[in-house]
């Protein structure tokens, strides 16, 4: 068998995000061990020569002019690369505190079924924390990222949401991110960042903050559009309508499903009523959607289809730079919430957009339309 760690505390399944949360506690805890596994073998390679990836942050180190970044953001010796098939292949010990997956929802069943598959024990899992930062929701079964992870690895996992602005986080910047879960997991993360400038809030309902990834990644498209469209004074408009589809749902989704209808009805109630505290991490991604993927990735939609392209092509085009959570989640958000009897025109007239049934002129104006029109926002 191939040498490979088998007791270490912290597995690390990840991309930029992944990349700034080992950085953060490699450097609380020097003398952890921690695995850092990425499907492409080249970024492995380049891992280890330089423990850099310039697909990362390559770009906004260039752009933000410091001459200390690729050092600041570079991963401390105390943090080992690997690459996600020789984890399959050559791991059969105990992951010890942590195991980060963040793999897009649509990848991620398959991800974890491969590594069970190739003879990675289950009890490898048994006493770690399984924190997920994955966005999005599955497209055969309308499944959450952490409802995935806890089917196949069979465990509860923590939701983590909030700014996801990793390179700025990596610089050192404080940021917010809300964990939901078991109260005894989401303590034992939230202790492992104590006093580094990841500041956590603790809840327990993860399907809340399940749902406000895929919602907050349309709305983000949305506003994208939108400021291409009219400018970025549409932006707050579609935000706060997207905050109150959100609050709805949210609303709705934490009720158990025999008491779904009655809370449904309880929606027609006054807004100031039946309001329900919308969390800090979401709150806080709600308010970074110019700076977000997505945003970018509507504003580039509107372009391509400017320049001659259809929608399926300019996604694909988009999709080959950057992975875009909104495109392959908005049909299953969509019948999600239909599911639930909550009232999204927002989600309703993307989903139109991205299946060729409305143009995004024709979309967002109706969108503003809805918004001059609503009552419950």
């Amino acid at each position: 068998m191939k040498t490979f760690p088998q007791y270490p505390q912290i597995v690390i399944i990840g991309g930029n995000f992944g990349w700034v949360l080992a950085k953060t506690l490699a450097a609380k805890y020097k003398d952890w061990q921690i695995l850092f596994l990425m499907r492409d073998e080249t970024k492995v390679a380049e891992a280890r020569a330089s423990r850099i990836v310039d697909k990362f942050f390559g770009q906004k180190i260039r752009q933000s002019g410091n001459t200390d970044a690729a050092a600041w953001i570079a991963l401390p010796e105390n943090v080992s690369f690997y690459s996600l098939s020789d984890f399959r292949q050559y791991f059969r010990g105990k992951i010890q505190t942590l195991f980060i997956p963040a793999i897009s929802s649509n990848s991620l069943r398959e991800a974890l079924e491969e590594i069970v598959s190739a003879g990675v024990p289950l009890t490898a899992f048994d006493s770690c924390v399984t924190f997920s930062v994955s966005k999005g929701m599955e497209v055969l079964s309308q499944k959450f990222a952490h409802e995935v992870i806890d089917e196949v690895l069979h465990i509860n996992s923590v939701v983590g949401l909030g700014g996801n602005l990793a390179f700025d986080l990596g610089m050192g910047d404080p940021m917010l991110m809300e964990l939901a879960g078991p109260s005894n997991n989401t303590s034992r993360i939230a202790e492992l960042f104590r006093g580094s400038s990841l500041k956590t809030l603790q809840s327990r309902n993860r399907r809340k903050l399940g749902l406000a990834g895929p919602m907050k990644n349309i709305h983000s498209l949305a506003t994208g559009m939108a400021s291409e469209i009219y400018g970025n004074s549409s932006v707050a408009s579609i935000a706060t309508l997207g905050l109150a589809e959100y609050e709805q749902a949210v609303f709705v989704v934490q009720f158990p499903q025999k008491l779904r209808r009655l809370a449904c009805q309880l929606q027609k109630i006054p807004f100031n009523f039946r309001s329900v505290p919308i969390g800090g991490g979401v709150m806080s991604d709600y308010h970074l959607f110019r700076f977000t993927r997505n945003f970018e990735a509507g504003q580039n939609v509107v372009r391509h289809l400017r320049a001659g392209k259809d929608i399926r092509s300019a996604m694909s085009l988009i999709s080959k730079e950057k992975t875009i959570e909104s495109f392959a989640s908005i049909i299953p958000t969509r019948d999600f919430l239909r599911q639930l009897g909550v009232h999204s025109p927002i989600i309703e007239i993307m989903s139109e957009i991205l299946t060729e049934n409305l143009s995004p002129e024709e979309g967002i104006n109706q969108i503003m339309e809805s918004i001059a029109h609503c009552r419950s926002c």
